[in-house]
């Protein structure tokens, strides 16, 4: 159902950490989960962000206009900053993030990793409050589109998820919820018409 009483369009952020395309399953669950999402809502807005192509690594630069010289950034650390800030008012903006998130070596891709180090900023996505830490981020919920060759979604040699869900919970975004499209070595097409069904028997929150 669609919710006509959002004031203002909703705002989806994909982001895909696959470093595959046309082959990717995370890529194709990301699609559909989007396109849900825009049956639901048709007017939203959707931000892509690609992190495998090419996002750099956070340098000293970038460290020091972060933590230290926000006040008088030198020319080095805004270029340094720049697609780091670009990333972070994208993130701020959203109201619901769409992560595909296949497992690397039973971790998550180091294109999520760099991601992640780009916006966990203090004091613009965290900061701390009598010595805990607080996320900022409005958004209302993530999404990830897990997928994995042979390891289980959950078991010991799962890495990648509880990271994932303990970022984004600490970076203020309580609603995590993750879609599991794991075990593609073995009936792939059975898992993913599974994921599929998982996100059309999704119960989306409601935006206002």
């Amino acid at each position: 159902m669609t919710n006509n009483s959002h004031i203002r369009p909703l705002e989806i952020l994909r982001l895909d950490s696959s470093s595959r395309y046309a082959d990717s399953v995370s890529r194709h669950l990301t699609d559909h989960l989007v396109t849900r999402l825009l049956r639901e809502y048709p007017e939203a807005n959707v931000t892509t962000r690609d992190l495998a192509a090419g996002l750099p690594l956070p340098n000293e630069a970038f460290v020091d206009g972060s933590l230290y010289s926000m006040q008088n950034p030198t020319s080095v650390m805004q270029e340094a900053m720049q697609i780091s800030n670009e990333m972070v008012a994208e993130l701020i903006t959203a109201d619901v993030v769409v992560l595909g998130m296949p497992l690397y070596n039973w971790t998550v891709p180091s294109t999520f990793k760099s991601y992640i180090d780009h916006v966990s900023r203090l004091n613009t996505t965290f900061e701390y409050v009598d010595g805990v830490s607080q996320g900022l981020l409005r958004a209302r919920s993530v999404y990830i589109l897990f997928t994995s060759g042979g390891t289980g979604i959950g078991s010991e040699k799962d890495f990648a998820t509880p990271y994932a869900k303990y970022l984004w919970q600490t970076l203020g975004i309580q609603h995590v919820q993750i879609i599991d499209a794991s075990g593609l070595l073995f009936n792939p097409e059975e898992k993913i018409r599974n994921a599929k069904t998982q996100i059309d028997q999704l119960v989306l929150p409601v935006f206002e």
